[in-house]
Protein backbone atom coordinates (compact mmCIF):
# COMPACT_ATOMS: atom_id res chain seq x y z
CA UNK A 1 0.00 0.00 0.00
CA UNK A 2 2.78 2.65 0.84
CA UNK A 3 6.81 3.12 2.51
CA UNK A 4 7.23 3.74 5.76
CA UNK A 5 4.52 4.23 8.60
CA UNK A 6 3.05 7.94 9.14
CA UNK A 7 4.63 8.88 12.79
CA UNK A 8 1.54 10.41 14.03
CA UNK A 9 2.68 11.03 17.10
CA UNK A 10 5.59 13.33 16.56
CA UNK A 11 3.65 15.32 13.71
CA UNK A 12 1.31 16.09 15.98
CA UNK A 13 3.02 16.58 18.91
CA UNK A 14 4.07 19.78 16.59
CA UNK A 15 1.09 20.11 14.18
CA UNK A 16 -2.10 18.59 15.11
CA UNK A 17 -3.69 20.26 12.23
CA UNK A 18 -1.07 19.01 9.86
CA UNK A 19 -1.18 15.64 10.99
CA UNK A 20 -4.55 15.08 10.25
CA UNK A 21 -4.99 16.41 6.82
CA UNK A 22 -2.03 13.76 6.46
CA UNK A 23 -3.85 10.97 7.87
CA UNK A 24 -7.27 11.67 5.63
CA UNK A 25 -4.75 11.99 2.30
CA UNK A 26 -3.72 8.37 3.73
CA UNK A 27 -7.00 7.38 4.76
CA UNK A 28 -8.33 8.52 1.51
CA UNK A 29 -6.17 6.49 -0.43
CA UNK A 30 -5.92 3.06 1.64
CA UNK A 31 -9.97 3.00 1.16
CA UNK A 32 -9.49 3.47 -2.82
CA UNK A 33 -7.05 0.72 -3.09
CA UNK A 34 -3.97 3.39 -3.83
CA UNK A 35 -0.38 3.73 -2.96
CA UNK A 36 0.84 6.63 -1.07
CA UNK A 37 4.31 7.60 0.03
CA UNK A 38 3.65 7.03 3.52
CA UNK A 39 1.68 4.14 5.33
CA UNK A 40 -0.87 4.26 8.17
CA UNK A 41 0.78 2.22 11.55
CA UNK A 42 0.71 -1.29 11.69
CA UNK A 43 -2.39 -1.54 14.29
CA UNK A 44 -4.42 0.88 12.42
CA UNK A 45 -3.71 -0.55 8.88
CA UNK A 46 -4.59 -3.82 10.50
CA UNK A 47 -7.60 -2.36 11.65
CA UNK A 48 -8.97 -0.83 8.67
CA UNK A 49 -8.27 -4.09 6.54
CA UNK A 50 -10.53 -5.82 9.55
CA UNK A 51 -13.17 -3.24 8.62
CA UNK A 52 -13.07 -3.67 5.01
CA UNK A 53 -13.67 -7.62 5.04
CA UNK A 54 -16.24 -7.39 7.38
CA UNK A 55 -18.28 -4.62 5.32
CA UNK A 56 -18.24 -1.56 7.62
CA UNK A 57 -19.42 1.87 5.83
CA UNK A 58 -16.29 4.63 5.94
CA UNK A 59 -18.20 7.18 4.49
CA UNK A 60 -22.01 6.64 5.57
CA UNK A 61 -23.66 6.86 9.40
CA UNK A 62 -24.55 4.15 11.99
CA UNK A 63 -26.64 3.41 14.65
CA UNK A 64 -25.00 2.00 17.37
CA UNK A 65 -27.78 0.47 18.89
CA UNK A 66 -28.48 1.74 22.45
CA UNK A 67 -29.54 -0.66 25.23
CA UNK A 68 -32.71 0.34 27.28
CA UNK A 69 -31.27 2.23 30.36
CA UNK A 70 -32.59 -0.77 32.63
CA UNK A 71 -30.14 -3.24 30.43
CA UNK A 72 -26.97 -0.98 31.27
CA UNK A 73 -27.86 -0.82 34.86
CA UNK A 74 -27.74 -4.43 34.60
CA UNK A 75 -25.11 -4.78 33.22
CA UNK A 76 -22.97 -2.47 35.47
CA UNK A 77 -24.37 -4.23 38.74
CA UNK A 78 -22.52 -7.44 36.78
CA UNK A 79 -19.66 -6.03 35.78
CA UNK A 80 -16.29 -6.28 37.78
CA UNK A 81 -15.48 -2.48 36.81
CA UNK A 82 -17.53 -1.03 39.13
CA UNK A 83 -15.66 -1.56 41.54
CA UNK A 84 -12.45 0.03 40.20
CA UNK A 85 -14.68 2.88 39.40
CA UNK A 86 -12.89 5.26 41.79
CA UNK A 87 -9.31 4.32 40.31
CA UNK A 88 -10.62 5.38 37.19
CA UNK A 89 -12.11 8.46 38.06
CA UNK A 90 -9.33 9.69 39.96
CA UNK A 91 -6.53 9.23 37.47
CA UNK A 92 -8.62 10.10 34.11
CA UNK A 93 -10.97 12.38 35.08
CA UNK A 94 -9.46 15.75 36.53
CA UNK A 95 -7.16 15.61 33.81
CA UNK A 96 -9.97 14.86 30.68
CA UNK A 97 -12.28 17.59 32.01
CA UNK A 98 -9.16 20.12 32.23
CA UNK A 99 -7.94 18.74 28.65
CA UNK A 100 -11.58 18.79 26.89
CA UNK A 101 -11.82 15.28 27.20
CA UNK A 102 -14.43 12.35 28.51
CA UNK A 103 -13.68 9.06 30.21
CA UNK A 104 -15.66 6.51 28.50
CA UNK A 105 -16.17 2.67 29.95
CA UNK A 106 -17.09 -0.11 28.37
CA UNK A 107 -17.74 -3.45 29.15
CA UNK A 108 -16.50 -6.81 27.16
CA UNK A 109 -18.68 -6.50 24.85
CA UNK A 110 -18.14 -2.72 23.74
CA UNK A 111 -21.20 -1.71 25.15
CA UNK A 112 -20.79 2.12 27.15
CA UNK A 113 -21.70 1.83 30.66
CA UNK A 114 -19.99 4.77 32.25
CA UNK A 115 -19.64 8.21 30.15
CA UNK A 116 -18.09 11.31 32.40
CA UNK A 117 -16.32 14.53 31.65
CA UNK A 118 -16.28 17.50 29.86
CA UNK A 119 -19.74 18.56 29.67
CA UNK A 120 -19.62 20.14 26.13
CA UNK A 121 -17.70 17.07 24.92
CA UNK A 122 -20.51 14.56 26.12
CA UNK A 123 -23.03 16.90 23.94
CA UNK A 124 -20.64 16.02 20.85
CA UNK A 125 -20.60 12.74 21.67
CA UNK A 126 -23.82 12.19 21.95
CA UNK A 127 -24.06 13.77 18.41
CA UNK A 128 -21.92 10.43 17.53
CA UNK A 129 -23.87 8.33 18.96
CA UNK A 130 -21.06 7.55 21.33
CA UNK A 131 -24.18 7.25 24.14
CA UNK A 132 -24.40 4.94 27.25
CA UNK A 133 -25.89 1.56 26.01
CA UNK A 134 -23.87 1.99 22.37
CA UNK A 135 -22.53 -0.39 20.78
CA UNK A 136 -18.86 0.20 20.21
CA UNK A 137 -17.37 -2.58 18.91
CA UNK A 138 -14.90 -2.23 16.09
CA UNK A 139 -16.84 -4.55 13.40
CA UNK A 140 -19.82 -2.30 14.41
CA UNK A 141 -18.39 1.67 14.07
CA UNK A 142 -15.13 0.90 12.84
CA UNK A 143 -11.58 1.55 14.18
CA UNK A 144 -11.99 2.87 17.20
CA UNK A 145 -10.87 3.71 21.31
CA UNK A 146 -13.11 1.23 22.40
CA UNK A 147 -13.05 -1.35 20.05
CA UNK A 148 -9.99 -1.58 18.62
CA UNK A 149 -8.11 -2.21 21.96
CA UNK A 150 -10.77 -5.01 23.14
CA UNK A 151 -9.43 -6.39 19.33
CA UNK A 152 -6.16 -5.97 19.82
CA UNK A 153 -5.96 -6.54 23.46
CA UNK A 154 -3.30 -3.54 24.05
CA UNK A 155 -3.69 -0.13 24.78
CA UNK A 156 -4.17 1.32 21.23
CA UNK A 157 -4.49 5.66 20.57
CA UNK A 158 -6.90 6.07 17.41
CA UNK A 159 -5.85 10.46 15.75
CA UNK A 160 -8.25 11.82 13.54
CA UNK A 161 -8.48 9.49 9.77
CA UNK A 162 -7.05 6.73 12.03
CA UNK A 163 -11.20 6.11 12.83
CA UNK A 164 -12.32 4.42 9.34
CA UNK A 165 -15.42 5.76 9.96
CA UNK A 166 -15.14 9.23 8.33
CA UNK A 167 -17.74 10.72 11.29
CA UNK A 168 -15.32 9.68 13.83
CA UNK A 169 -12.21 11.74 12.00
CA UNK A 170 -12.55 14.94 13.90
CA UNK A 171 -11.91 13.00 17.11
CA UNK A 172 -8.96 11.85 18.91
CA UNK A 173 -9.42 8.17 21.50
CA UNK A 174 -7.18 6.64 23.75
CA UNK A 175 -8.33 3.19 25.07
CA UNK A 176 -7.02 0.54 26.92
CA UNK A 177 -8.18 -2.95 27.98
CA UNK A 178 -8.98 -3.69 31.50
CA UNK A 179 -8.30 -7.49 31.60
CA UNK A 180 -9.43 -9.82 35.11
CA UNK A 181 -5.60 -10.08 37.04
CA UNK A 182 -6.88 -13.65 38.36
CA UNK A 183 -7.46 -15.53 34.52
CA UNK A 184 -7.06 -12.99 31.53
CA UNK A 185 -10.02 -12.64 30.80
CA UNK A 186 -11.04 -8.87 28.73
CA UNK A 187 -13.60 -7.55 31.39
CA UNK A 188 -13.61 -3.88 29.19
CA UNK A 189 -11.99 -1.28 28.17
CA UNK A 190 -11.27 2.32 29.45
CA UNK A 191 -10.91 5.23 27.06
CA UNK A 192 -10.46 8.50 27.20
CA UNK A 193 -11.79 10.68 23.80
CA UNK A 194 -11.92 14.70 22.66
CA UNK A 195 -11.31 16.62 19.91
CA UNK A 196 -8.92 16.24 17.49
CA UNK A 197 -7.19 19.10 18.72
CA UNK A 198 -6.36 17.72 21.85
CA UNK A 199 -4.04 15.11 20.91
CA UNK A 200 -1.54 14.35 23.08
CA UNK A 201 1.12 11.86 22.17
CA UNK A 202 1.65 10.79 26.36
CA UNK A 203 -2.22 9.94 26.45
CA UNK A 204 -1.66 6.45 25.64
CA UNK A 205 0.72 5.84 28.06
CA UNK A 206 -1.62 7.75 30.55
CA UNK A 207 -4.43 5.98 29.41
CA UNK A 208 -2.20 2.68 29.76
CA UNK A 209 -1.44 3.43 33.38
CA UNK A 210 -4.39 3.97 35.01
CA UNK A 211 -6.64 0.74 33.62
CA UNK A 212 -3.29 -1.21 35.16
CA UNK A 213 -3.88 0.61 38.05
CA UNK A 214 -7.33 -0.68 38.29
CA UNK A 215 -6.35 -4.28 37.58
CA UNK A 216 -4.21 -4.08 40.34
CA UNK A 217 -6.91 -3.05 42.31
CA UNK A 218 -9.42 -5.71 40.79
CA UNK A 219 -6.34 -7.94 42.30
CA UNK A 220 -6.19 -6.63 45.91
CA UNK A 221 -10.05 -6.91 46.04
CA UNK A 222 -9.84 -10.51 45.07
CA UNK A 223 -7.18 -11.47 47.94
CA UNK A 224 -9.22 -9.36 50.67
CA UNK A 225 -12.25 -11.82 49.65
CA UNK A 226 -10.54 -14.83 49.41
CA UNK A 227 -9.03 -13.59 52.73
CA UNK A 228 -12.36 -13.09 54.58
CA UNK A 229 -13.52 -16.74 53.07
CA UNK A 230 -10.60 -18.15 54.25
CA UNK A 231 -11.38 -16.86 57.71
CA UNK A 232 -15.13 -18.67 57.03
CA UNK A 233 -13.75 -21.85 56.09
CA UNK A 234 -11.06 -22.44 58.56
CA UNK A 235 -13.72 -23.33 61.11
CA UNK A 236 -15.82 -25.32 58.91
CA UNK A 237 -13.38 -27.22 57.67
CA UNK A 238 -11.31 -28.33 61.02
CA UNK A 239 -14.54 -30.03 61.94
CA UNK A 240 -14.85 -32.09 58.48
CA UNK A 241 -12.52 -35.32 58.16
CA UNK A 242 -11.79 -36.46 54.02
CA UNK A 243 -11.55 -33.70 51.49
CA UNK A 244 -12.74 -30.92 51.16
CA UNK A 245 -12.15 -27.47 49.65
CA UNK A 246 -13.93 -23.75 50.50
CA UNK A 247 -13.60 -21.68 47.34
CA UNK A 248 -15.41 -18.61 46.32
CA UNK A 249 -18.53 -18.51 43.88
CA UNK A 250 -16.29 -18.28 40.81
CA UNK A 251 -14.40 -21.28 41.89
CA UNK A 252 -11.07 -20.00 43.23
CA UNK A 253 -10.09 -21.61 46.08
CA UNK A 254 -9.80 -19.86 49.80
CA UNK A 255 -8.75 -23.51 51.82
CA UNK A 256 -8.69 -26.49 51.21
CA UNK A 257 -8.36 -29.80 53.56
CA UNK A 258 -7.06 -33.61 53.12
CA UNK A 259 -6.43 -33.10 49.09
CA UNK A 260 -4.00 -30.85 47.07
CA UNK A 261 -4.36 -27.15 46.81
CA UNK A 262 -5.53 -26.21 43.41
CA UNK A 263 -5.82 -22.33 42.65
CA UNK A 264 -9.49 -22.59 41.37
CA UNK A 265 -11.75 -25.92 41.03
CA UNK A 266 -14.24 -24.45 38.05
CA UNK A 267 -17.92 -24.99 39.00
CA UNK A 268 -21.12 -24.94 37.06
CA UNK A 269 -22.96 -21.82 35.82
CA UNK A 270 -25.56 -22.42 37.24
CA UNK A 271 -23.90 -23.65 40.30
CA UNK A 272 -26.98 -24.80 43.15
CA UNK A 273 -26.44 -27.26 46.35
CA UNK A 274 -26.36 -30.94 46.10
CA UNK A 275 -24.55 -33.76 44.18
CA UNK A 276 -22.06 -32.35 41.47
CA UNK A 277 -19.58 -34.04 39.38
CA UNK A 278 -16.74 -31.28 39.22
CA UNK A 279 -13.63 -32.34 36.78
CA UNK A 280 -11.31 -31.43 39.03
CA UNK A 281 -12.22 -33.14 41.94
CA UNK A 282 -14.56 -35.93 40.67
CA UNK A 283 -18.31 -36.38 42.46
CA UNK A 284 -18.56 -34.15 45.47
CA UNK A 285 -21.26 -32.08 46.91
CA UNK A 286 -21.77 -28.26 47.11
CA UNK A 287 -22.78 -26.86 50.19
CA UNK A 288 -23.75 -22.70 50.51
CA UNK A 289 -20.99 -20.73 52.14
CA UNK A 290 -21.16 -16.74 52.99
CA UNK A 291 -19.40 -15.71 50.29
CA UNK A 292 -18.40 -19.23 48.26
CA UNK A 293 -19.27 -22.69 48.55
CA UNK A 294 -18.17 -26.01 50.47
CA UNK A 295 -16.82 -28.86 48.44
CA UNK A 296 -17.00 -32.86 49.69
CA UNK A 297 -15.10 -34.85 47.84
CA UNK A 298 -15.76 -38.63 47.39
CA UNK A 299 -17.16 -40.18 49.98
CA UNK A 300 -17.74 -37.21 52.05
CA UNK A 301 -19.99 -36.52 49.02
CA UNK A 302 -22.75 -38.64 50.35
Amino acid sequence: MANAPLDVNRIAAVDAARAARLLSEVRSAALAGQRTSVAPRPVIEQSWERMMRSGVDPEHGFSPGLLPREEVERRREASPLRHVLPVLRKGLLSVADVAQHIMVVADEDGRVLWREGHPSVLRKADGLGFELGADWREDVVGTNGVGTPAVVRRPVQVFASEHFVRSHTTWTCTGAPVTDPRDGRLLGVVDVSGPLETMHPATLAWVDSVAKLAEARLRELHLSALERLRAVAAPVLARLGGRAAVVDQDGWTAAVTGMPYTPRIPLPKSVSPGRRWLPAVGLCSLEPLAGGWLVRAGEEAT
